[in-house]
């Protein structure tokens, strides 16, 4: 054979996975989740409260320099204990290139979530089938629950890479087949834990105590050193956290206490039947919507009495109307759980079963600490233990595919799913497109919990207007607008150097003749709030756009009660209110003004 053959030869035989279907398979829903995630992406990026309190802080640091990144995150909600700032550094090094920290802090959302889909299908291989791993990762990439949160930067939306990298690490960390690579793969363990252990307070805690028993359970037998080394990692990276807790004279570590202390007592009045049954009612509704897109589907609800052994079913009409949706979500999670535990005592095959122990311990942990917080879950929180719906689909589409010997059984169903997420995603999309001209209806919105649909071009446009009317008189403006977003307007009118405050009509309040008056509120909202405020102004325009609405007002003559506002007054947002531990920078820790 030439040696001109030979090298065409070795050339097909590289590019011979172009003609495996899986390859394909797996080409044709990672784009397609690429796509739904990405899809006039900026436009329609969520910005509200959260959102504009981490842009105006990334600002900063895009202005001083990166010293001027703080030692402490964001705060976990509901409480003052601050988080680590590892999201805020993310944030900061996708903001950078495009010098802008409202697209840039998005963008990270949206690249991790779509490595997320990569890792994802490399952590069902460890126990799946290939056939049934791309289907799992079909309905994965198609999710809307997932492409929701991949739209808008938050801290919580980058735990699903993490937390799947981490899995991926810690699997690899006990498997003996990889015996010389188990001490590098529990350094990455570490590095994983690190990081998604500072996005978000329950994601440390749930983590943390599922690689603890994890590892108790296997034992891997690892060198010292790289024990040493990964404690010596979860360390460095929380280096930040410790050298603020040493200058503030320990504030935040007594803030995590506290917290600890408050997030375990949960709501006092439910006693733990009560919670059991609540909490069990909220997983199966939550892991059915991440797996189908469907919010609809509805439980009875149901109070119990341990004193009376009384117990009260409640099922009002949109229940009945939607309980058929509700019991498909309790078989599914339900026969999941049994699947779950029933194959983990059968499995064999040693890689097998750490993947499922994994899990079980995975699911038993966050059920239990969910449980206690049963009345307080927040969909947020389902990004922390984003494989086991997914895994619950696959182990039952695996052992009905062994009972019913029907071919592509499997792909049949996932195409199904597929078909629905697509559904209720491109739905999604639609609202968005519609949210700056139209009053739409959203309906029930289990994903983000949202009245109606607000995009960062239909707040520009707001802000624009706004702008317009500054601009003939250059008098401040003060508006009011409904908490969720009023924040963002703030963010959005600094940006434009224009001189504004919050509008408020209390008694004592300063109404001033030189100030640019507005209000904005959904335009859906119950217009009786307003009356307060047309007691003491006059409208000059009202303006609509989509799901918002803006009034544009002016004081009546008799509440003018001053000439113009004390600007030196005015809030700035630089600090969250009520923080108890005071956040340093780099900069002050280096002693650099």
């Amino acid at each position: 054979m030439s040696k001109n053959k030979k090298g065409k030869f070795k050339l097909f035989e590289k590019i011979g996975f172009l003609k495996n279907k899986y390859f394909w398979i797996f080409i044709l829903f990672f784009v397609t989740g690429v796509f739904l995630r990405s899809y006039n992406f900026a436009p329609w990026i969520h910005f509200e409260l959260d959102q504009a309190r981490d842009a105006t802080l990334i600002d900063e640091s895009l202005v001083g320099g990166p010293l001027n990144l703080p030692l402490l995150g964001p705060r976990a909600a509901g409480s003052f204990l601050r988080l680590g700032p590892a999201s805020y550094y993310v944030d900061y090094i996708f903001s950078v290139p495009i010098n802008n920290s409202i697209v840039g802090s998005a963008l990270a959302s949206l690249f991790f979530s779509i490595l997320s889909m990569i890792a994802f299908y490399f952590l069902l291989r460890r126990y799946f089938s290939k056939n049934l791993s791309l289907a799992i990762g079909a309905i994965f990439s198609t999710s809307l629950f997932l492409v929701t949160y991949a739209r808008f930067a938050w801290n919580p939306n980058l735990l699903p890479f993490f937390v799947i990298l981490f899995f991926l690490a810690l699997l690899g960390a006990v498997d003996d087949q990889k015996s010389q690579k188990q001490g590098y793969w529990l350094l990455l363990s570490a590095l994983m834990f690190g990081i998604l252990s500072q996005l978000h307070f329950l994601a440390m805690i749930i983590i943390f105590i599922v690689a603890v028993l994890f590892l108790a359970v296997k034992r891997p037998r690892i060198k010292m050193i790289y024990w040493a080394l990964s404690v010596l990692i979860v360390l460095f990276l929380n280096l930040p956290l410790i050298i603020n807790d040493i200058k503030s004279g320990g504030d935040n570590i007594k803030q995590l206490t506290a917290t600890v202390g408050e997030k375990s007592d949960g709501k006092a009045k439910y006693d733990i039947v009560e919670k059991l049954i609540k909490n069990y009612s909220e997983n199966t509704l939550s892991y059915w919507t991440i797996v189908s897109g469907s919010q609809t589907a509805e439980l009875p609800r149901i109070a119990t009495e341990l004193k009376t052994r009384k117990i009260e079913v409640e099922c009002k009409e949109s229940c009945r109307n939607h309980l058929f949706s509700g019991a498909l979500a309790a078989g599914f999670f339900t026969l999941g759980i049994i699947l779950l535990f029933f194959e983990t005592f059968k499995e064999k095959d040693l890689r097998k079963k750490d993947f499922l122990i994994l899990n079980s311990i995975l699911f038993v942990v966050s059920f239990g600490i969910f449980t206690l917080l049963a009345y307080d879950l927040s969909p947020r929180f389902y990004l922390i233990i984003i494989p086991l719906p997914f895994i619950f689909w696959g182990l039952i589409l695996g052992k009905l595919s062994k009972l019913i010997k029907i071919n592509n059984l499997v792909w049949a169903v996932a195409i199904i799913f597929v078909a629905f997420n697509l559904y209720f995603t491109g739905n999604f999309l639609n609202q968005l497109a519609k949210a700056k001209t139209e009053a739409i209806d959203i309906g029930n919105d289990k994903i983000l919990r949202q009245k109606t649909r607000i995009t960062l071009e239909q707040q520009q446009a707001i802000t624009d207007y706004m702008e317009s009317v500054y601009r003939r008189n250059n008098y401040a403006v003060l508006y009011y607008g409904q908490s969720e977003f009023h924040r963002a307007f703030a963010y959005l009118l600094d940006k434009k150097k224009i001189p504004r405050d919050g509008l408020s009509v209390s008694e004592g309040a300063k109404i001033c003749q030189k100030t640019n008056y507005f209000i904005i509120i959904r335009t859906q909202s119950d217009k009786k709030s307003l009356e307060k405020y047309f007691a003491k102004f006059i409208l000059i325009e009202e303006k609509k756009f989509g799901t918002l609405t803006v009034y544009h007002i002016m004081p009546k003559p008799i509440t003018i009660n001053c000439g113009a506002p004390d600007q030196s007054k005015f809030r700035t947002y630089q600090n969250e209110g009520g923080a108890v531990a005071d956040r340093y920078t780099w900069k002050e820790v280096f002693g650099i003004k």
